[in-house]
C-alpha cells in the first residue's frame, strides 16, 4: 500500500503533485499551474500558453470532505490530461466526450501513484451530478471513464487480484477457481479488432470506445475511436501521435493509403 499522498496546501504543492503526475503518465509539462479566484479547477489556453487554474480553498474542502488528499490530486490530474491530450487547444469549449477521456487520464495516474480505486473516485462521487448537465457527463459515466483508467495501470503495475472485484465497473477480477485472469469483462466489449500485423493478440473496443489490446495478461490503450461523416468509412481510430487508421462500414479497417490491415468483429454492436 502506497504512502498516503501530499496534501494540497500551496502551489508549491500543487507544482510538487503536477511533476508525479507526469512522471506517472512518462509526459512532459506544457503548462503552468496557478492559484486563481475560479470556482473549482480549471485548463485554460491564454495568449498561446497554457494554465491549470484552480482555487486552493476548494482543494482544501474538497480534501476535508472527501477525507482523502487524493481528491485533489484527482481534480489537479484531470486538468492535466484536459491540456495533455490537447483539449484546450485553439480555446474550444472542452466537449463532453474529453472530460470522459480526462477522467480516464485522471484514474490512470492515481493507480501509478498508488490510490484504490476508491480514493481515485472520492472527488467525483462528491462533485459529480447525478445525471448529465450541458457540458459535464453524469456521475456514473465519469467513475466508469476513471475506473477504466485505473484499471490500465493497475494491469500494468501487474496487479492482477483486487480487494473487491465487484466494485469494479468494467470488472478486472482474478478468477480464482481457476486462476485465470479475467482482464476486462465481455459486457464493456463493444466489438474484436484483428490485426494483420499482430494476429497474436487480441483487440477490443470497449463501451467508451478506446481500443485496447491483452497482451501477457496485461490491459493496455493503444487508442480511441471517433465517429467521422463518411458515409464508407464512419469510424476513425487514432492515438496519442495522431496515427490514424479507418474503419469501414463492414468492419474492414484500412490505413491512410487505402490498404486493409485488418478487421473490425461485430461492428454493428456501434
Amino acid at each position: 500500500r502506497a504512502q498516503e499522498p501530499l496534501r494540497i496546501k500551496s502551489v508549491t504543492d500543487a507544482g510538487v503533485m503536477s511533476k508525479m503526475i507526469l512522471k506517472a503518465a512518462d509526459k512532459k509539462a506544457n503548462f503552468l499551474v496557478a492559484e486563481a479566484k475560479v470556482p473549482n479547477a480549471m485548463a485554460v489556453l491564454t495568449n498561446g500558453k497554457r494554465y491549470i487554474l484552480y482555487n486552493p480553498g476548494f482543494i482544501e474542502r474538497l480534501t476535508n470532505v472527501t477525507g482523502t488528499p487524493w481528491a485533489g490530486i484527482s481534480v489537479l490530474a484531470h486538468e492535466i490530461g484536459h491540456h495533455l491530450k490537447t483539449h484546450t487547444e485553439n480555446g474550444k469549449t472542452i466537449p463532453m466526450a474529453t472530460e470522459l477521456e480526462a477522467d480516464e487520464f485522471s484514474g490512470y495516474v492515481l493507480r501509478k501513484l498508488g490510490a484504490t480505486l476508491e480514493e481515485a473516485q472520492a472527488a467525483m462521487k462528491t462533485l459529480a451530478s447525478e445525471r448529465a448537465t450541458r457540458t459535464h457527463p453524469g456521475r456514473d459515466d465519469r467513475l466508469t471513464s476513471i475506473a477504466e483508467g485505473w484499471e490500465v495501470a493497475n494491469s500494468e503495475k501487474g496487479v492482477v487480484a483486487l480487494q473487491n472485484p465487484s466494485t469494479v465497473p468494467n470488472g478486472a477480477a482474478l478468477e480464482t477457481e481457476d486462476r485465470q485472469t479475467t482482464i476486462i469483462d465481455s459486457k464493456f466489449i463493444l466489438a474484436d479488432i484483428r490485426f494483420d500485423a499482430d494476429p497474436t493478440v487480441k483487440y477490443h473496443l470497449t463501451t467508451r470506445y478506446n481500443v485496447v489490446k491483452i497482451k501477457n495478461n496485461e490491459l493496455h490503450l493503444v487508442g480511441k475511436l471517433a465517429k467521422l461523416d463518411n458515409k464508407d468509412f464512419p469510424y476513425m481510430i487514432y492515438d496519442e501521435s495522431s496515427n490514424r487508421v479507418y474503419v469501414s462500414a463492414t468492419g474492414k479497417i484500412v490505413n491512410k493509403e487505402g490498404n486493409s490491415i485488418g478487421k473490425m468483429l461485430r461492428a454493428s454492436a456501434l
